[in-house]
């Protein structure tokens, strides 16, 4: 063979593994510590709690992921909760801010939605929990995450799961009831699965993030536990090695659970490796990414304020409901004396929430205060030409948010509004949201 033709043939046997522009080089840290409380606290779940919890089936974690590059930057925090009030958490972004540096709209507060975690809502909400223990190592694992930082390359890929379904119209013999009305609305899952990894110079990957939308409770017991989140992340660290820091995002999963309850803990890390490999290879082999940006919006979204009669008629409703429970009665008559306060005072017009739009390669990925019906992600990819992905119970939750069908539907989603020491959201909300998201989602993208 000619020189030139050897030339020609290592030049071409290059360009099948070289991006074909260079790809930035960020500046990326990773860490996480251990939050499974020391002593005895009420696990989130509401009315499925009559008593602390009695032990610990798997640990749990708050992790936080810094990416930064020459123009942009984000402080990314993913806990093992089921949520935080949205007053908390923007407290919580104050404290990261203050401790690391980085401004506070680029600091992302996430929960995985696990409810056997310690709950950080009334009546559960344990304040020895929330404002100490919990705190102290969700910022102690942001400070070790940026001080962490080292040069990576960014990858990006969708891969796909069947495991989700549609709880209200879809649900398996024995999982509840089935609300479906074909003249109103039709089953709906998002089986996609994105996954961003960061690449180190020799090989291995510095962290590797993976999103689904799928409820966490399929437990629903005593005992502590991270759920199909915390499967993941351990399904990262077999596949992807024990340097590789694991981060999963919870999508928008009003309406969604996983695959059965009472999963054994096997069943659940296998659910993990089903996420995992469906992404794996197209990590391990992708080429690099050379855009990433991050914008922040605060956005408003509508409550369906009740007149007096109605929030007085709705508790009465609750308390009925719940009448072997003093705990709980307690709980709903300060619902009602709250919202009848915010009648009086003229307050709780809205939600008013801070998102964050953050684009890895032509994927963007938006937090969202909500417990959102996957609905949101369809609404979205056809507002805008590139992929977009939900992530919800983040910067705080203030409610679910169903679409508008599924208000007519009713059931339990709709109705469940006072767990959330809320009104409700307003029918045709999510929809008008996912209008007002659109400019932030273009903004990231460009």
């Amino acid at each position: 063979m000619s020189r030139l033709g050897l030339f020609l043939s290592i030049f071409a046997a290059l360009a099948v593994t070289l991006p074909l522009t260079a790809a930035e080089t960020l500046s990326v840290g990773a860490a996480h510590e251990d939050i499974t409380p020391d002593r005895p606290v009420f696990l989130g779940g509401y009315a499925a709690r009559t008593a602390p919890h009695e032990g610990v089936r798997t640990p749990i974690f708050t992790r936080a992921l810094f990416i930064k590059s020459d123009s942009e930057q984000i402080l990314w925090t993913v806990s093992d909760l089921v949520s935080l009030k949205p007053a908390d958490s923007a407290e919580l972004a104050k404290k990261i801010s203050e401790a690391t540096g980085v401004p506070v709209d680029r600091v992302v507060i996430s929960t995985t939605h696990t409810h056997s975690a310690p709950g950080m809502m009334a009546p559960m909400k344990d304040p020895w929990y929330l404002d100490g223990y919990f705190t102290e190592r969700l910022i102690k694992a942001a400070v070790r995450a940026v001080e962490s930082a080292e040069p990576c390359t960014m990858v990006v890929a969708q891969g796909e799961a069947a495991l989700s379904y549609d709880r209200r119209n879809d649900p398996p013999p024995g999982e509840g009831p089935n609300l479906s009305n074909p003249d109103v609305t039709k089953a709906e899952t998002d089986k996609r699965v994105p996954a961003v990894g960061f690449r180190r110079a020799d090989g291995s990957f510095k962290a590797v993030l993976i999103h689904y939308a799928m409820h966490a409770t399929s437990w629903g017991d005593q005992l502590i536990g991270s759920e199909w989140p915390g499967a993941t992340a351990t399904a990262i660290s077999e596949i992807f090695g024990e340097r590789t820091e694991p981060f999963v995002l919870q999508g928008a999963a009003g309406n969604l659970s996983s695959p059965c309850r009472r999963a054994a803990p096997e069943e659940m890390l296998r659910w993990g490796r089903v996420l995992t490999e469906a992404v794996a290879d197209q990590l391990k082999t992708g080429r690099p990414e050379d855009h990433f940006n991050v914008a922040s919006a605060v956005i408003t979204s509508q409550f369906n304020r009740f007149d007096a009669q109605t929030i007085h008629a709705k508790a009465e409703g609750f308390r009925k409901t719940f009448q072997n429970r003093p705990d709980l009665l307690e709980f709903f008559g300060q619902w009602e004396a709250a919202r009848l306060a915010a009648l009086e005072n003229d307050t709780e017009h809205c939600a008013e929430g801070l998102y964050q739009a953050v684009a890895f390669g032509k994927h963007v990925f938006v937090t969202t205060p909500f417990e959102a019906f996957c609905h949101l992600n369809r609404f979205l990819c056809d507002r805008v030409s590139f992929p977009v992905h939900v992530v919800g119970y983040t910067n705080g939750t203030f409610n679910y948010f169903p679409d508008i069908e599924s208000y007519k539907q009713g059931g339990y989603e709709p109705e469940s509004y006072v767990w959330f020491d809320a009104f409700p959201m307003k029918p045709g909300g999510l929809e008008k949201l996912a209008d007002d998201l659109v400019p932030l989602l273009e903004k990231a993208e460009e």
